[in-house]
Protein backbone atom coordinates (compact mmCIF):
# COMPACT_ATOMS: atom_id res chain seq x y z
CA UNK A 1 0.00 0.00 0.00
CA UNK A 2 3.23 2.50 0.96
CA UNK A 3 4.28 2.01 -2.46
CA UNK A 4 1.03 2.33 -4.02
CA UNK A 5 0.53 5.60 -2.47
CA UNK A 6 4.44 6.73 -3.98
CA UNK A 7 3.85 6.20 -7.16
CA UNK A 8 0.53 7.66 -7.25
CA UNK A 9 2.07 10.56 -5.31
CA UNK A 10 4.96 11.20 -7.72
CA UNK A 11 2.69 10.38 -10.62
CA UNK A 12 0.65 13.73 -9.60
CA UNK A 13 3.67 15.62 -8.79
CA UNK A 14 5.54 15.00 -11.97
CA UNK A 15 2.36 16.10 -13.94
CA UNK A 16 2.25 18.99 -12.05
CA UNK A 17 5.59 19.61 -12.66
CA UNK A 18 5.29 19.45 -16.44
CA UNK A 19 1.81 21.55 -16.54
CA UNK A 20 0.08 18.96 -17.43
CA UNK A 21 -3.87 18.96 -16.71
CA UNK A 22 -3.67 22.92 -16.73
CA UNK A 23 -6.26 23.03 -19.51
CA UNK A 24 -9.14 21.72 -16.98
CA UNK A 25 -13.03 22.57 -16.01
CA UNK A 26 -12.73 24.85 -13.54
CA UNK A 27 -16.10 25.36 -11.98
CA UNK A 28 -17.38 26.61 -8.63
CA UNK A 29 -15.26 24.45 -5.67
CA UNK A 30 -16.71 24.92 -2.12
CA UNK A 31 -13.87 24.51 0.62
CA UNK A 32 -16.02 23.68 3.14
CA UNK A 33 -17.92 20.10 1.40
CA UNK A 34 -14.21 19.54 0.31
CA UNK A 35 -12.67 19.81 3.65
CA UNK A 36 -16.10 18.18 5.39
CA UNK A 37 -15.28 15.10 2.80
CA UNK A 38 -11.82 15.06 3.60
CA UNK A 39 -12.02 14.61 7.28
CA UNK A 40 -15.21 11.97 6.77
CA UNK A 41 -12.75 10.20 4.78
CA UNK A 42 -10.04 10.27 7.68
CA UNK A 43 -12.48 9.63 10.66
CA UNK A 44 -11.07 6.50 10.90
CA UNK A 45 -7.29 8.03 11.99
CA UNK A 46 -9.29 10.78 13.50
CA UNK A 47 -11.11 8.12 15.87
CA UNK A 48 -8.28 6.50 16.43
CA UNK A 49 -6.04 8.86 17.83
CA UNK A 50 -8.94 10.84 19.76
CA UNK A 51 -8.82 13.88 17.83
CA UNK A 52 -11.76 16.45 17.41
CA UNK A 53 -11.48 18.08 14.68
CA UNK A 54 -13.94 21.53 13.41
CA UNK A 55 -14.48 23.51 10.37
CA UNK A 56 -15.68 26.74 10.60
CA UNK A 57 -16.13 29.49 7.76
CA UNK A 58 -17.17 29.08 4.02
CA UNK A 59 -15.36 30.32 0.52
CA UNK A 60 -15.76 29.15 -2.72
CA UNK A 61 -13.18 29.47 -5.54
CA UNK A 62 -12.58 29.05 -8.67
CA UNK A 63 -11.13 25.85 -9.73
CA UNK A 64 -10.66 22.35 -10.91
CA UNK A 65 -12.61 20.28 -7.67
CA UNK A 66 -10.11 17.42 -8.16
CA UNK A 67 -6.65 19.19 -7.51
CA UNK A 68 -8.27 20.98 -4.42
CA UNK A 69 -9.46 18.12 -3.23
CA UNK A 70 -5.59 16.66 -3.21
CA UNK A 71 -5.02 20.16 -1.39
CA UNK A 72 -7.09 19.67 1.45
CA UNK A 73 -6.73 15.74 1.83
CA UNK A 74 -2.72 16.62 1.88
CA UNK A 75 -3.02 19.35 4.32
CA UNK A 76 -5.18 17.60 6.70
CA UNK A 77 -3.67 14.59 6.41
CA UNK A 78 -0.81 15.84 8.00
CA UNK A 79 -2.69 17.63 10.17
CA UNK A 80 -4.00 13.62 11.98
CA UNK A 81 -0.40 11.98 11.18
CA UNK A 82 1.52 14.64 13.05
CA UNK A 83 -0.69 15.30 15.80
CA UNK A 84 -0.61 14.29 19.11
CA UNK A 85 -3.69 11.97 21.14
CA UNK A 86 -6.50 13.69 22.10
CA UNK A 87 -5.38 16.82 20.38
CA UNK A 88 -7.04 19.15 17.99
CA UNK A 89 -7.26 19.88 13.84
CA UNK A 90 -8.95 23.20 13.11
CA UNK A 91 -9.66 24.23 9.66
CA UNK A 92 -10.69 28.06 9.12
CA UNK A 93 -12.52 29.53 5.99
CA UNK A 94 -12.09 33.20 5.17
CA UNK A 95 -13.54 35.05 2.49
CA UNK A 96 -12.85 38.95 2.01
CA UNK A 97 -13.07 40.83 -1.59
CA UNK A 98 -9.77 39.97 -2.86
CA UNK A 99 -9.10 36.24 -1.35
CA UNK A 100 -10.37 33.11 -0.05
CA UNK A 101 -8.07 31.39 2.73
CA UNK A 102 -7.83 28.08 4.13
CA UNK A 103 -6.16 27.39 7.19
CA UNK A 104 -5.29 24.39 8.60
CA UNK A 105 -4.16 23.97 12.14
CA UNK A 106 -3.12 21.26 14.55
CA UNK A 107 -1.71 20.80 18.15
CA UNK A 108 0.86 18.49 16.90
CA UNK A 109 4.38 17.99 17.27
CA UNK A 110 5.54 21.14 15.50
CA UNK A 111 8.31 21.79 12.99
CA UNK A 112 11.52 23.31 14.44
CA UNK A 113 12.22 26.70 12.76
CA UNK A 114 15.02 25.91 10.70
CA UNK A 115 13.21 22.91 8.56
CA UNK A 116 10.11 25.33 7.39
CA UNK A 117 11.83 26.61 4.24
CA UNK A 118 12.35 22.68 3.03
CA UNK A 119 9.27 21.35 4.35
CA UNK A 120 7.93 21.82 0.48
CA UNK A 121 10.83 19.92 -1.33
CA UNK A 122 10.01 16.41 -2.57
CA UNK A 123 10.73 13.43 -0.02
CA UNK A 124 11.83 15.98 2.69
CA UNK A 125 11.06 14.38 6.09
CA UNK A 126 12.16 16.72 9.44
CA UNK A 127 12.58 13.50 11.37
CA UNK A 128 13.63 10.11 9.49
CA UNK A 129 12.74 8.11 12.08
CA UNK A 130 9.16 9.54 11.98
CA UNK A 131 8.62 8.46 8.93
CA UNK A 132 8.28 4.60 9.44
CA UNK A 133 5.92 5.71 12.01
CA UNK A 134 3.49 7.61 9.37
CA UNK A 135 2.40 6.38 6.31
CA UNK A 136 3.25 9.46 4.26
CA UNK A 137 5.43 9.64 1.00
CA UNK A 138 7.47 12.85 1.59
CA UNK A 139 5.53 14.46 -1.39
CA UNK A 140 2.54 15.90 0.29
CA UNK A 141 3.34 19.52 0.91
CA UNK A 142 5.40 19.19 -2.54
CA UNK A 143 2.07 18.33 -4.22
CA UNK A 144 0.49 21.33 -2.01
CA UNK A 145 3.28 23.82 -3.24
CA UNK A 146 2.75 23.03 -7.14
CA UNK A 147 -1.30 23.36 -6.89
CA UNK A 148 -1.00 26.59 -4.75
CA UNK A 149 1.53 27.40 -7.67
CA UNK A 150 -1.18 26.49 -10.81
CA UNK A 151 -3.63 28.75 -9.21
CA UNK A 152 -1.39 31.38 -8.14
CA UNK A 153 -2.27 30.53 -4.34
CA UNK A 154 -0.25 31.92 -1.80
CA UNK A 155 1.13 29.11 0.50
CA UNK A 156 2.35 30.14 4.32
CA UNK A 157 3.67 27.74 6.94
CA UNK A 158 3.88 28.68 10.80
CA UNK A 159 5.13 26.11 13.33
CA UNK A 160 6.02 25.80 17.26
CA UNK A 161 7.96 22.79 17.95
CA UNK A 162 5.94 20.89 20.36
CA UNK A 163 2.82 22.89 19.96
CA UNK A 164 1.46 22.43 16.89
CA UNK A 165 1.57 23.59 12.93
CA UNK A 166 -0.92 25.77 10.74
CA UNK A 167 -0.71 25.65 6.81
CA UNK A 168 -2.74 28.34 5.30
CA UNK A 169 -3.45 28.37 1.74
CA UNK A 170 -4.79 31.70 0.03
CA UNK A 171 -6.57 32.26 -3.15
CA UNK A 172 -7.11 35.40 -5.45
CA UNK A 173 -10.37 36.27 -6.55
Amino acid sequence: MRLGSLISDMLKLSKLERGEEVEVAYSNVNLKEIAEEVLAELSGEIAEKNLTATINGAGVISAESKKIYELIENLCSNAVHYNKPNGKIDVLITEDEETVSIKVSDTGIGIEKEHLPRLCERFYRVDKSHSKKTSGTGLGLAIVKHICVLYNAKLSIESDFGLGTSVTVSFHK
